[in-house]
Formats: structure tokens, C-alpha cells, sequence
């Protein structure tokens, strides 16, 4: 028996998943693991090739349609579970969810972002103060101290440990989203010229269906979407043969736990999922024949004005207040310089109403697309 000592095993666990296929494909059969100690315990045995799935739930037994296609618990401990299927992966046609792991490793994520955000402004506003004391003629010594090994310690976690899980969550997260069960089942690329073209689409969030028909043109002149960026702006495309694709942008405040599990085994593929706040974004893709009507990710008229006015009201909930701020901004300037003889600021009156103008118009496009829709579906 071997140990292999892996402290970040979870952060990742479709590369862990990987590597456990991979040990047992090099003799190494899993046996144990100690979540603690963060240890995977492996018994000498004969190759094989199989597959593993871990997840994170409370209830580890599985589906009856999961177990009729080989899956089976080989590990559990609280609510982590490693399941295996002895079978080739091209035979394999269902997968456990991952739901519970992406919510454990979004929280997670969001709390070392939150951890380093607050140490960076902390660490600005330190070197704020510092700067203005210098400036106005003080000084500063630093007191001698062993504890100082404790401090370098501490920044050294703050400024490398921590970064480094939030970014490697983020992109795990986005590989988990996407799933390998998806790559499986969707369609396979059609035979490219090699002739890339990056187009950038600035706003798309403000009038969606102008995005689904954009792509979905894009699709039938030949220019099939292969990615999109993480902030959803450039779309990359690849030349090839005209598809009939149908693209859907779906908002959301708050993704539920089987939201995208749903959409994939109705055929759709994920193209772009975003996690910003008020941004949970997702961008859905599904071929379909010609001659027939655009697949749509929902078919409900009602379900289709809710969506829209969902985007409407968030929009109206985030600018209308900023509107409002900046608004008293421009008015207070004008009142202190008129009261107090000051000289105007033109260039900050200037700024606030390009701002103003700007979200304005945001404003419209979101009132816009929610009358197209409304229009469409009455």
C-alpha cells in the first residue's frame, strides 16, 4: 500500500477524478482516503481502466438508474463519496451529479475572494495613511520583534495561498459547470478551415435576444462559436460549415442546485456561465434541424415575461439608485459653488453625467427588450 499526500485535491475534482482513473490504469487501485490529513491510500493491483466520480452530499445512495449502469460506493466519509464504475467510459451514459460539490466550492470561493478583497483594501488604506504622514512631514520606525516571523508568515498565506484557491476554484468551477458528460453527448465539430474570428459584444446583458440572434446568424453564415471569455464579452469563433443552432441567454438571480444538470440532459450545451453578483448569467446552445422551429430553453409565454421583467427590475434596482446619487452630486456642486463662491468642477459635472447618460440608456435597452418580449408572447 501507498499514500499520496494531495492538500488540494478538492479544489479540482475532475482532475482528482482523472488521477485516480490514471493510478488505476498504472496498477494503483484506490482503497482510502483521509479527508483530514488530505492522504489517498492506493493497493498494488492488476491495471484497469475505469472511472470515478467523487461527490459531496449527505445521501449517498444512489439512483437505480445510476446502479444498473455500474456505479458503486468504494469511499464515504461525512458527506464526501468517491463512486466508481468498472465499465470503458465510452459505454457509460449516466453520471452522478456534482450539485453539492459546486456549492461547496462556490462558498468557498467566495470566501477567499471575500478574504482578499478585504485584505487589499485594508493594505491601500494602510498605505494611504502612510503616504499622507510622509507627505506632511512625520516619520516611522519599525519596532524589532520575532513575532515579525509570524506576521511574514501571515502575509505570505494573505498574498499566495489564498489568490490561488480563489483562482483555481473559479476555473474548477467552470470545468464542473461545463461537465465531461456534456463534452461526451454534444455534437462533434464539423471539419474547420482553421481561420478564427474573435468578435466583442459589449451590453449583450441589456437586450439579450439580440445576442441569441446574432449567434444564431453567426451559426448559418459558418461561423460556428467555439468559446466565449470569462467576461462574457469576446465570443470566438472558428470557420466551418453553416449549423442550424439555436441560442438561448438565460438570467437568473440564483442558480439552483439541479439548473444546469436540468438544461444538459435536455440536450442543451453550456457556451458561458457567469457567478458575478446580479450577473448570474448563462448562455445555452442546441442544434436542430433545418426546417424546424429554434428549440427554446423555455416554451411557457408566462415563464418568458418573468424572465424578462426579472432582468428589467434588477437592472432598475442597480441604476435608478446610482442615477439618483450622482444626480445629487451634480446638484450639490452647483449649490456649493453658488453658496460658497467655489470655483465649479466642471470636469467631475462632466463625468457624472456621462455616467448618467450611459446608465440611462442601459436603463432602455432592458425597458426595450422587455416590451419586445412582452409584445412576442400576448
Amino acid at each position: 500500500m501507498i499514500s499520496v499526500f494531495k492538500p488540494f485535491w478538492s479544489y479540482d475534482i475532475a482532475k482528482t477524478e482523472k488521477w485516480l482513473s490514471d493510478m488505476a490504469a498504472q496498477g494503483w487501485s484506490f482503497v482510502d482516503m483521509n479527508t483530514a490529513t488530505r492522504q489517498f491510500f492506493f493497493d498494488k493491483e492488476i491495471p484497469e481502466d475505469v472511472t470515478f466520480r467523487i461527490q459531496y452530499d449527505k445521501n449517498a445512495k444512489l439512483p437505480v438508474a445510476l446502479e444498473n449502469d455500474g456505479w458503486h460506493l468504494v469511499f464515504q466519509h461525512r458527506k464526501w463519496q468517491v463512486f466508481r464504475n468498472d465499465q470503458p467510459a465510452q459505454s457509460i451514459r449516466t453520471f452522478p451529479i456534482r450539485d453539492g460539490i459546486i456549492k461547496r466550492n462556490r462558498i468557498l470561493m467566495y470566501v477567499f475572494g471575500g478574504v482578499f478583497l478585504y485584505h487589499i483594501f485594508t493594505f491601500f488604506i494602510f498605505l494611504l495613511i502612510n503616504v499622507l504622514i510622509l507627505t506632511a512631514g512625520g516619520d516611522f520606525h519599525v519596532e524589532g520583534s520575532p513575532f515579525w516571523v509570524v506576521t511574514i508568515a501571515y502575509w505570505m498565506v494573505v498574498w499566495g495561498l489564498v489568490p490561488y484557491s480563489f483562482i483555481k476554484l473559479y476555473r474548477s468551477l467552470r470545468r464542473l459547470k461545463f461537465g465531461t458528460r456534456t463534452n461526451q453527448t454534444s455534437e462533434k465539430p464539423a471539419e474547420t478551415t482553421g481561420r478564427t474570428l474573435t468578435k466583442w459584444k459589449f451590453g449583450w446583458n441589456y437586450a439579450p435576444d439580440k445576442l441569441e440572434q446574432w449567434l444564431m446568424k453567426m451559426e448559418k453564415s459558418g461561423y460556428n462559436l467555439m468559446r466565449i471569455n470569462m467576461f462574457g464579452l469576446r465570443f470566438q469563433f472558428q470557420e466551418g460549415t453553416p449549423k442550424q443552432i439555436s441560442y438561448c441567454a438565460d438570467y437568473q438571480n440564483s442558480h439552483q442546485p439541479d439548473y444546469f444538470d436540468m438544461h444538459q440532459q435536455a440536450g442543451w450545451r453550456l457556451m458561458y456561465s457567469s457567478e458575478a453578483f446580479l450577473s448570474k448569467w448563462a448562455i445555452w446552445a442546441k442544434a436542430y434541424q433545418a426546417g424546424e422551429a429554434p428549440p427554446q430553453l423555455y416554451s411557457d409565454n408566462k415563464h418568458m415575461r418573468k424572465h424578462a421583467r426579472r432582468i428589467l427590475i434588477t437592472n432598475l434596482a442597480l441604476f435608478v439608485p446610482i442615477i439618483v446619487i450622482y444626480i445629487a452630486l451634480i446638484q450639490m456642486n452647483i449649490n456649493m459653488a453658488q453658496t460658497h463662491g467655489l470655483d465649479m468642477n466642471w470636469i467631475l459635472v462632466f463625468l457624472l453625467c456621462f455616467i448618467i447618460i450611459e446608465y440611462a440608456i442601459l436603463l432602455i435597452k432592458s425597458l426595450l427588450y422587455y416590451r419586445r418580449v412582452k409584445k412576442r408572447v400576448d
